[in-house]
């Protein structure tokens, strides 16, 4: 082989392996994701939810009630856009959620592009890394308690009303948050059990927002996801007396939810704005898919 050839050949054996590299590193990466993605499997003999004593005055969020029946699971599987929907769009404006909690989370006032409905600039301090940021571009808005969590955990038993009120809520200030972009790609639909924000001064809060959410829609809690909720919350010495809600509290947010039940009707295809709803729950005749107590992965 002639020099040139030579030289044409290593050069042409140095890309090829700089491009196996490459996508190996890819597939590691999207498969690290994948991982992180999955979290629980939801397949349990038990579950616990947080206990709600309506004699007390407060409610210890760390107080777990263990169910001893088997985790139940949807009979369809999570589609986002059809059980959720997406932003809702303001009826008095152009402003959707993501616009209306980019406003709220601004400490400064937020200026918008030409269109006058897509937020542009703003001042948003990311609790989840502690990073200011100040272009909307590099905000994302968190579901604390992601959609597909909500759905595995209980929104699978709702109304499509009750669903899609979830995914827009603004009856409070921790349920949707403007947080940094990359960092809620890492949280993605996981539990506390396999994602706590960086910024370590935030940990106590956010376990309490996390249980809070669940309180207050009254979603189950996995064993994975509730031992490791103990385990972080212990190790972080989160005080006990911060980590509760008062009962007024949560019966403000009930009738907030009831007061709301109807703003997203006719929005998320498959709605029927006639489906019998029961006034407590939200809850409809949804059928509910029995799990045989079966060991992971059979």
């Amino acid at each position: 082989m002639n020099k040139p050839s030579q030289s044409l050949f290593l050069k042409s054996a140095l890309l090829f392996l700089v491009t196996l590299n490459i996508s190996l590193a890819a597939q590691a990466l999207q498969s690290g994701l994948d991982e992180i993605r999955s979290d629980d499997d939801f397949v349990y003999s038990h579950y616990y939810m947080i206990k709600v004593d309506p004699k007390a005055d407060r409610i210890d969020l760390l107080r777990f009630e263990d169910i001893n029946q088997t985790f139940p699971r949807p009979a369809e599987p999570y589609k986002r856009d059809v059980q959720y929907g997406s932003w809702l769009k303001d009826k008095d404006s152009c402003l959707n959620t993501r616009a209306k909690v980019l406003q709220r989370d601004s400490s400064t006032n937020v200026t918008f592009l030409p269109n006058g409905c897509t937020v542009d600039a703003g001042s948003w301090d990311d609790p989840y890394t502690g990073k200011l940021h100040e272009k909307a571009k590099d905000i994302q808005i968190d579901h604390v308690v992601a959609l597909k969590n909500s759905y595995m955990t209980g929104g699978h038993e709702w109304s499509s009303a009750k669903r899609c009120l979830y995914a827009n809520y603004m009856g409070n200030n921790f349920h949707l948050l403007s947080v940094n972009g990359p960092e809620n790609l890492k949280k993605g639909d996981t539990t506390p059990s396999q994602y706590v924000p960086p910024n370590k001064a935030y940990t106590c809060e956010f376990l309490k927002n996390w249980l809070s959410i669940k309180t207050i829609w009254a979603l189950r809690i996995t064993p994975k996801e509730g031992d490791a909720i103990q385990k972080i919350a212990a190790e972080n010495n989160c005080e006990k007396s911060k980590m509760q809600m008062s009962q007024d509290y949560l019966e403000s947010q009930k009738r907030y939810i009831e007061e709301n039940m109807d703003l997203c009707g006719g929005v998320i295809p498959g709605y029927k704005p006639d489906e019998p709803v029961d006034p407590n729950t939200g809850a409809t005749n949804t059928p509910v898919e029995p799990v045989p107590n079966t060991p992971k992965g059979e």
